[in-house]
């Protein structure tokens, strides 16, 4: 091959700049391709007089061998031109050169050389590494070249032969390619320490379509072009910090904290979007976070963007620990050419950063803001009559995310049902869905199956509980609307204490509180939450209280004497961690602002101290007569099948029991009927009223039953 093959180069229109990438891209080929004919036509092992065909890189003659031995070593190929093949490679750069300065177009390529402040080897380098993507000759001619037919991509020595500026040093410019930062970043890190020039992945990505396609953990945030799903109905406060930051010329990191859900990486978004600036958001959840850390900020750099990590704290146990000394420092050192970056964690890291840093904590929302949240998220929803929204965002202490989530999917399901209002029931229940919580290690969900008009109770209790009720669905009104907040701190949950007689309903009730409420109710296991060893109870009490905020369930303290007894004497270290466990318990109900039921068969038995702390206290009286009648009436399923001789008057009369005896004998009985093939009749209620008395060793005499005494018979 001889040089005229090769023809000079001749720009298009020189006095103009490029239109295109491809267009620079074939005028850099062309001038890389005279200098590899240069540097071909000098190696006189590899030139044109070589006869060693196919072998390269195979296997080592003893003609080669002697050659190398010999010949001197390669000061580079700028000082081995003449000075008219030298100013012919001049006069083609320098065109390139001033076509460049001239281009308007953002082309990904000069956008790279201007960014990262590349020098004129620097920016032959990635020229020349980036060449074998857009034309897979350069691979061949690369491998030719080095004598090596797997050595397809550039390696340091080549460039540096190539572009090593006429009477300078080669070491200095192959120590260039030693250690990390700065253009050197543009490498992959693995084949650069083998000497290799092969670009990034994101770095070729970018090149060929001038921007950072989304991938796993990784994506790019354009302000200009894009908006987030919701408005920023909270945290102004926030927003005109974070302001005030992009604002400000000077680098400066951001540490943004809160929980899971808080609103971090929402936060940031609409700070890109108002300021209409890019921004690259990386996970660095895993092991890896290190490297993934490094091309998030290449990735931004390349883009022109801001830098955003998030996920920064690691899991221990069943919890998060925030982001340790030597991952601090390793971010802080990352290079960033915005000098912009936020790094997003939800606890607080203890380790100091270097330069302008800025602290900012997002706290889970409280009340009113969950009610601006609420609202905003169903902002042109119709709801029903009896939906509140104020009442969900007392019951439910959920983050932003949880509440859109839960709105999302209230009106996804609605327009699913053929549109209309959203209904109060279907809210709760995408609420709950959204309610992450451990609740049922400690405690059992009991599905409320009651309303109020199955239960029989004296009007004073009924109104008690209805109050009970309204203490709830009234919240944000006593609180905010008229301003009680400023006067009560702590303490705004709601405690009922049942007390009565076992069987008297109290079970029941809270299930019907539960119902009305659109409420979980988990009752405690006592035998999961006390413990022998010392500390352990107070633990699992901290547990129970802290998951049911997240979950906005009610908790049900059955045989609650059991905990909330009397403290006694200090007379032995079992007193007194016995008195420390009620004590703990005390503070933990008054600071605990859900909803507790509590119920107990002695009431004479619960701390007075607790007293002081009930909301509202319903006793629970033995059910007389008309009670026990009622009682029996309601349980009695309308589909079920009831003879017309029973005597309900007379069952209510002659059997003292309470509501959870009758309900076992009008159960009973409907397992009698069922088995004969009959209905329900008095003679089953009969035989199943006497079984149930003989459980508690009462005898029923004969003569007692007067006229049915025969049903016994059958």
């Amino acid at each position: 091959m001889e040089r005229g093959e090769l023809g000079l180069l001749q720009p298009r229109r020189p006095d103009a700049g490029y239109e295109t990438q491809g267009q620079l891209i074939e005028e850099l080929s062309a001038w890389v391709d005279l200098l590899l004919y240069q540097y071909y036509s000098r190696h006189q092992w590899l030139g044109p007089d070589s006869e060693l065909k196919n072998m390269l890189g195979l296997v080592v003659s003893k003609e080669e061998f002697e050659h190398n031995l010999s010949r001197a070593a390669q000061r580079g190929l700028q000082s081995q031109l003449t000075a008219r093949e030298r100013g012919e490679l001049d006069g083609v750069l320098a065109s390139i050169k001033v076509r460049a300065g001239r281009t308007a177009a953002r082309l990904p390529l000069l956008e790279l050389f201007r960014r990262f402040e590349l020098d004129d080897f620097q920016c032959s380098c990635v020229a020349l590494a980036y060449l074998p993507e857009v034309d897979r000759k350069y691979e061949k001619l690369y491998a030719y070249l080095q004598d090596d037919v797997t050595r397809k991509t550039p390696d340091a020595a080549l460039a540096v032969q190539l572009f090593l500026p006429a009477g300078a040093q080669p070491e200095r410019y192959l120590a260039r390619f030693a250690g990390r930062g700065g253009f050197l970043r543009l490498f992959d890190p693995d084949k650069l320490a083998q000497g290799n020039l092969t670009l990034r992945a994101v770095v070729v990505e970018y090149l060929s379509t001038g921007t950072v396609a989304p991938r796993d953990g990784l994506r790019l945030y354009d302000g200009a072009k894009q908006t987030p799903d919701a408005p920023l109905a909270i945290g102004q406060k926030t927003a005109r910090r974070l302001d005030a930051v992009l604002a400000s010329p000077a680098p400066c990191t951001v540490l943004l904290t809160g929980p899971g859900g808080t609103g971090k990486k929402f936060q940031v978004a609409h700070l890109m979007t108002r300021r209409k600036r890019r921004c690259v958001f990386a996970d660095l959840e895993g092991e890896d976070w290190a490297a993934r850390a490094e091309e998030a900020a290449l990735a931004a750099d390349l883009a022109d963007a801001c830098l955003c990590l998030y996920h920064l704290d690691r899991p221990e146990g069943s919890g998060l620990r925030p982001p340790d000394g030597a991952m601090m420092a390793r971010l802080d050192h990352l290079e960033c050419l915005a000098g912009k970056r936020f790094y997003l964690s939800a606890e607080r890291a203890a380790a100091r950063m270097t330069g302008l840093t800025v602290e900012l904590a997002l706290d889970m929302p409280g009340e009113q803001d969950r009610l601006e949240l609420l609202c905003s998220a169903l902002r042109g929803a119709q709801l029903a009559e009896d939906c509140s929204l104020e009442e969900i965002a007392a019951k439910f202490r959920f983050s932003p995310r949880q509440i859109a989530a839960a709105c999302a999917q209230a009106a996804g399901l609605t327009s699913l049902e053929g549109g209309g209002p959203i209904r109060r029931q279907l809210l709760h229940q995408c609420c709950h869905r959204q309610a992450v919580h451990r609740l049922g290690e400690l405690a059992s969900r009991v599905p409320p199956a009651y309303t109020w008009e199955d239960v029989v109770l004296p009007d004073e209790q009924k109104r008690l509980m209805q109050q009970a009720c309204g203490h709830i669905r009234h919240q944000h009104q006593v609180y905010y609307g008229w301003g009680f907040d400023s006067k009560v701190q702590y303490g705004r949950g709601l405690s009922i204490l049942f007390a009565g007689e076992p069987g008297t309903g109290k079970t029941m009730c809270a299930q019907v509180i539960a119902n009305q409420l659109d409420m979980e109710l988990y009752k405690i296991n006592l035998s999961q939450i006390v413990s022998k060893y010392i500390g352990e109870t107070e633990k699992n009490l901290r547990a129970v209280f802290q998951e049911a905020r997240h979950a906005g369930c009610i908790l049900f303290f059955d045989e609650c004497d059991a905990l909330f007894g009397k403290r006694s004497e200090v007379k032995d270290a079992h007193d007194r961690n016995a008195n420390v466990e009620v004590a703990y318990l005390l503070q933990q109900l008054e600071e605990h602002d859900g909803v507790c039921i509590l119920a107990t068969n002695l009431i004479g038995n619960i701390d007075a101290a607790f007293m002081r702390r009930i909301t509202y206290v319903v006793r629970f009286p033995f059910p007389e007569p008309p009670m026990r009648e009622a009682i029996y009436r309601r349980m009695v399923p309308p589909g079920a099948p009831v003879a017309e001789d029973i005597d309900w008057a007379f069952l209510a009369q002659k059997f003292r029991l309470s509501g959870g005896h009758i309900k076992n004998i009008v159960l009973a009985a409907a397992f009698l009927a069922a088995g004969r093939g009959e209905a329900i009749s008095m003679r089953h209620l009969l035989r199943a009223a006497v079984d149930e008395l003989k459980k508690n060793d009462i005898v029923v005499v004969r003569e007692e039953l007067k006229e049915y005494a025969d049903l016994l018979d059958n």
